[in-house]
């Protein structure tokens, strides 16, 4: 069974890294993916991933924006975009892999 069938029999909301958990799941340890599946534990775990990485995403954009200071939106608007593209390439790519990209599995 695989992610998108799953979905389609049981529409449970899990997030967006909790989606991205699921997909490596799935793609890199079929047989652990499968194993949490029949044991009805796989949408637990992805909102515990969820909520997880979520709340190191917010730790981490606060740390960035102490190390650099968010530019005035009024001032440079542009300046203001790269600003904010670099905070989530940073952000984004660290929570990916410390937080998401790990076959965890317990919520």
């Amino acid at each position: 069974m695989t992610y998108q069938q799953l979905q389609i029999t049981e529409p449970i909301e899990v997030g967006y890294y909790g989606t991205q958990w699921l997909e490596f799941m799935e793609r890199c340890h079929a047989k652990l993916f499968r194993r949490m599946t029949k044991d009805k534990t796989i949408h637990a775990v992805a909102r515990s991933v969820n909520e997880y990485a979520s709340d190191y995403k917010a730790l981490l954009d606060r740390q960035y924006e102490q190390l650099h200071p968010r530019p005035y939106e009024w001032e440079d608007e542009s300046e203001h975009r790269s600003w904010k593209f670099m905070r989530d390439f940073y952000t984004n790519g660290e929570v990916m892999r410390e937080r998401v990209l790990i076959p965890h599995t317990k919520p």
